[in-house]
């Protein structure tokens, strides 16, 4: 098991079963450096490998400063490609969350609030 930090985020790589070696972690962190641009919401990576040398399930699991940690799992036919493929999950995640922290008013309420010149009259009461 090691850490490294790429922005700030730590990176924890757990075997089950088998050892992940130097160059995987290297690639991992590589690619996992693409979540980098989450990082003021993100705190720690996981990557936990079972069998990872022949047909590895790898899983990711990112805890965030805030709310329940992000978890993507797949298997695939190496490593390399299993852990390109979880990020691409993960970042599809993070970037949902982020757009859906962004977008939490009502649409219909933004629309009418931002439409310049939709002033009520002031009502008439010459009869």
């Amino acid at each position: 098991m090691s850490d490294s930090e790429p922005a700030d985020i730590t990176i924890v790589f757990k075997g089950r079963h088998d050892h992940i070696t130097e160059r995987m972690q290297e690639h991992a962190a590589r690619k996992l450096a693409r979540l980098a641009r989450f990082g003021d919401r993100l705190r720690r990576v996981e990557v936990v490998a079972d069998h990872a040398h022949k047909n590895p399930e790898v899983e990711l699991i990112v805890h965030q400063r805030r709310g329940a940690p992000l978890v993507a799992k797949d298997r695939g036919t190496s490593f390399s490609s299993t852990i390109d493929l979880l990020v691409d999950k993960m970042e599809a995640q993070l970037r949902k969350l982020k757009d859906k922290r962004k977008d939490h008013k009502v649409p219909a309420a933004k629309a009418t609030r931002a439409a310049p010149g939709r002033r009520r009259a002031p009502a008439d009461d010459a009869d």
